[in-house]
């Protein structure tokens, strides 16, 4: 209403006018001061909960109530009343044919706010406005239809032509037939390559690799945020331009981060803006370039929007994870956390089975028995059973074959290492959450450094770290960025490492004793990998909570240079993973 008024009496300042479920009127209910009022004031964070779902009717949105109650939170009941009462007195009905510039208007059909009669008259009363209806929309239509509503603005602000329209709801959108290759010419293939661990980067260059070894003519740019932009190019792969433009996913990961701590389902659940943004930049790209193949690797933003989204596929798609299932840390049914969890499993499976056009490849790296066999949750499917139906299993995926790095003396000289040492390497991965476990483990080699006058400690801190600011000892070297970090796992006589599923992979791999501390509350550390490890039998799994320096110390003296009892992890994985996405070439 504020918005008509303005561009009706200063129409010089406006060049576009973009109404999303817009409303000319709001009237007060006849009890409002009697009934309406007292209850905002007696249970206002129940009332912002109940608007949050009359604001949003499309399915799987938890986010967006959250979102509601969390904004609302952020004033008072009484200037809530009072901002209504003003909104009463305000009617632009009537100012609507005086409109003069070019009129956008968005409005959902199932909006229980504002209803969608209404918007379609403000369009018609505007002269020239276009309406574009989301069928089955909701009031929040920016939070839900992201991509959509960003485009629309975009191209409306740009003087293209934006036609009257009616987008299907979700449920019914489907992909478009895709067009045939052309086998002339060369193969192009665009790989998106989560930032959130450094593992996911190693893995995709080694499969991209296998992958130009059946079709030489394939060429790959990866999408890939700081620190993996960094190994890409450390690497002598091509970086797309546009990585540029990718916010950083690894920041508010550690805005979660507390004394070796982070809890990922929540992590993930906050970084809704971060995702948005980055599909965003991904979909100016497919909508500028053509290629053949896209791949994602736990590119959970893209996944969903694509699934929410299923027309603007262009190419052939490839999902790839070692993950399935969100896990609470907490088994209370009506916490937050196990609500959120919920909520994501029973997302990721509707999408899958509204839109199995979406995907033409899921891959789990990994084997079928690496995924647990439990329920998502309270009347969702069996996880295991569930991927059995809808993904392939390659086994796991190395970047390298651990088999070149039997001699352990040849790779410990080429890396610098002295004959006779005792080579202890403590890694952190690429955020910054593993500082304090580095600090632990400088404490604890002190401690018995005297005890072993052959080793010496190698900390790596990561790009995220300053080796700087981490205990000092004469035979504790520091190291931040380490291209070919896995050299180091195989050469090592022990690690210490947290509990990343590909360190800990490398390490079992390379059969180099390992210690290692799951980061407290985070669902995939503390059971997915856990899970894996087990069912190998490989490292030892300690609590950082229970474990002070002098604990660890005694562990190092314990493990240090003792055999490998596990069974050897099976290889060939990063080859079957390359044959079945290169098919799709």
């Amino acid at each position: 209403m504020l918005t008509v008024r303005y561009a009706v009496e200063h129409p010089e300042q406006i060049s576009h006018l973009i109404l999303i479920s817009p409303q000319c009127a709001q009237p007060l209910p006849a009890d409002f001061e009697t009934r309406f009022a007292p209850r905002i004031r007696a249970d206002f964070e129940g009332h912002l909960r109940a608007l949050g779902r009359a604001t949003v009717s499309e399915p799987h949105s938890l986010k967006a109530v959250e979102d509601t109650v969390a904004y609302g939170l952020g004033t008072t009941p009484e200037l809530v009343i009072e901002s209504l009462r003003g909104l009463a007195q305000e009617n632009t009905h009537d100012l609507l044919a005086r409109v003069s510039s070019p009129t956008l208007v968005l409005h959902g059909t199932r909006d229980k706010i504002v209803r969608y009669a209404h918007g379609r008259e403000i369009a018609e009363s505007i002269p020239g406005a276009r309406l574009v209806t989301f069928e089955g929309g909701g009031h929040t239509l920016p939070g839900r239809e992201v991509p959509k509503v960003n485009r629309l603005i975009r191209d409306f602000a740009l003087g293209r032509d934006v036609e009257a329209q009616t987008f299907a709801p979700t449920t019914e959108r489907k992909a478009p037939p895709l067009p045939r290759p052309n086998r002339s010419a060369q193969r192009r293939i665009l790989w998106l390559s989560s930032a959130i661990g450094l593992g996911h980067i190693e893995r995709d260059i080694a499969i991209a690799r296998k992958i130009r070894e059946i079709h030489p003519d394939a060429t790959v740019d990866f999408l890939a945020g700081e620190p993996t932009r960094r190994v890409v190019e450390s690497m002598g792969e091509r970086v797309h331009p546009a990585t540029e433009l990718l916010l950083d996913e690894t920041h508010p990961l550690e805005d979660f981060a507390q004394t070796h701590e982070l809890n990922a389902s929540n992590a993930l659940w906050s970084m809704d803006e971060v995702f948005a943004a980055n599909f965003m930049t991904f979909a100016d790209v497919i909508e500028r370039e053509r290629y053949d193949l896209w791949v994602s690797d736990e590119g959970w933003g893209l996944d969903y929007y694509l699934h929410e989204n299923p027309e603007l596929k262009r190419a052939p798609y490839v999902f790839l994870t070692d993950c399935i299932g969100y896990l609470p840390m907490c088994e209370d049914p009506g916490s937050t956390e196990f609500l959120r969890c919920w909520e994501k499993n029973a997302e990721n499976i509707d999408h899958l089975r509204l839109h199995p056009d979406v995907r033409d490849l899921s891959v789990l790296v990994g084997d079928e028995e690496d995924v647990l066999d439990r329920p998502f949750g309270p009347d969702l499917p069996n996880m295991r059973a569930w991927a059995r139906e809808h993904f392939r299993f390659p086994g796991y995926t190395y970047s390298f074959d651990p088999a070149a790095y039997r001699d352990r003396q040849a790779l410990r000289r080429r890396l610098g290492y002295r004959d006779g040492e005792r080579v202890i390497l403590a890694s952190a991965g690429g955020t910054r959450v593993g500082e304090n476990l580095l600090r632990k483990c400088a404490e604890a080699f002190g401690r018995v450094a005297d005890q072993i006058p052959e080793a010496r400690m190698v900390l790596v801190t990561g790009p995220r770290l300053d080796p700087g600011d981490l205990p000092r000892h004469p035979r504790i070297e520091h190291r931040a960025f380490v291209p070919r970090l896995f050299e180091h796992h195989a050469a090592a006589d022990l690690a210490i490492v947290q509990g990343g599923l590909a360190t800990t992979m490398e390490l079992a791999a390379f059969r180099t004793p390992f210690v290692y501390f799951p980061l407290r509350n985070h669902f995939e550390q503390q059971i997915h990998v856990v899970h894996r490890l087990e069912r190998l039998g490989a490292g030892v799994r300690m609590d950082y909570d229970r474990t002070d320096a002098k604990e660890l110390g005694a562990a190092i003296l314990g493990h240090l240079g003792q055999p490998a009892l596990w069974r050897e992890p099976p290889t060939g994985g990063t080859e079957r993973a390359a044959q079945m996405i290169a098919a799709l070439l």
